[in-house]
């Protein structure tokens, strides 16, 4: 009984981990807020994974002056894409990173998933 309530303990932050959140960018949207605007998830981390339609974290807060990592870890074809210009490309496997020298608010998507977005806040 005990494995089982922890397979459905690991399902339920697999799932949980899967909502993206958010929704993508409307058009005109430069993907940033600009100024010290507060908000994010609850990470700090830079590295964020790229799987299976979603990013984790999907939100996170930084520094100015981090450099944020993503790594795709599932081969299939994502994309890490700003509206205010840099963009991964289409890619199945390794890293793509960006370092954010300016406070504020830049919302990120994979434009070939919809609903696959995620934001930097950087402070």
């Amino acid at each position: 009984m005990h494995s089982i309530s922890r397979v459905m303990a690991v399902a339920a932050l697999a799932v949980a981990a899967g909502c993206g959140g958010g929704s993508p960018m409307a058009p005109g949207d430069n993907g940033t807020t600009g100024g010290n605007t507060g908000g994010g998830g609850g990470s700090t981390s830079s590295s964020i994974a790229v799987g299976d339609n979603f990013f984790n974290p999907n939100a996170t807060t930084v520094a100015v002056g981090t450099t944020v990592t993503w790594t795709w870890s599932t081969g299939t074809t994502h994309n890490v894409t700003f509206a205010d210009g840099p963009s991964s490309g289409n890619k199945s496997g390794g890293t793509y990173a960006r370092t954010f020298n300016t406070a504020g608010t830049f919302s990120y998507q994979c434009t070939i998933h919809p609903g696959m977005v995620g934001s930097i806040v950087v402070k």
